[in-house]
């Protein structure tokens, strides 16, 4: 599939499942605290804070959105050119919800258009669910956990292999030092030749990059 198709093909997916499409956002974002827009949740801070209503219904919408890997809280700009992944200019596919659904469709939709729509072998992917080490804050996404063992376990996969457990960096989504904030699970794809690192890669930085288990991340993975 062309990046064009990938687009389309992950609109059409959440339009029917009544998602409204909307445009993405302007590079230059409309916010005191950004240079550049850089994550496809910058549009929708208004919503998350409160000071708007979300005007769609269902309160559920899904985009593209252009971004520019630079500023904000986790800034890995530094990490631009060293992999294959990590580009200056990028598009964040993302399905939201404004308090319409949770954890379970989010998960579900994820698996349904990564095995079933674009066809990866269950086998190559991964999982993580946030589990909190000593200081860090509240406590293990234990229904985040619950959703992809049960999906795991339908395709006949050991969820201990194929569920992994994350930590505040990888796993906590926080907007800012103040705000909204709270677990996030992944799926991560095994892109190596033979498939078989048991999620030995997941969330590690490997710098050759025939070597590496490049990860697929996106709004849909996440859970707020």
């Amino acid at each position: 599939m062309t990046s064009a198709q990938i687009r389309q093909s992950f609109l059409d997916f959440f339009q029917e499942k009544q998602h409204t499409i909307v445009p993405s956002s302007s590079l230059l974002p409309d916010a005191p605290n950004l240079l550049f827009t850089n994550a496809g949740m910058n549009q929708f801070v208004p919503i998350f804070l409160g000071q708007q209503k979300a005007p769609w219904n269902p309160a559920r919408v899904a985009d593209t959105q252009k971004c520019i890997r630079a500023g904000g809280k986790h800034n890995d700009l530094e990490d631009v050119g060293l992999d294959t992944y990590h580009h200056t200019f990028f598009e964040m596919l993302g399905n939201w919800s404004f308090g319409d659904y949770f954890k379970k469709e989010a998960i579900e939709w994820a698996w349904e258009l990564l095995v079933e729509r674009w066809k990866f072998p269950p086998q190559r992917l991964y999982a993580t669910v946030y589990k909190p080490g000593p200081g860090e804050p509240s406590e293990f996404d234990q229904e985040a956990y619950d959703h992809w063992a049960h999906l795991f376990r339908e395709a006949d996969l050991d969820p201990k292999i194929h569920v992994l457990d994350g930590s505040k960096a990888d796993n906590f989504w926080m907007m800012g030092d103040t705000g909204p904030c709270g677990p996030c699970s992944e799926v991560h794809v095994d892109l190596t030749l033979d498939g078989d690192t048991r999620g030995a890669l997941v969330n590690k930085m490997i710098r050759v990059a025939s070597k590496s288990g490049t990860s697929f991340s996106s709004s849909s993975t996440r859970n707020l």
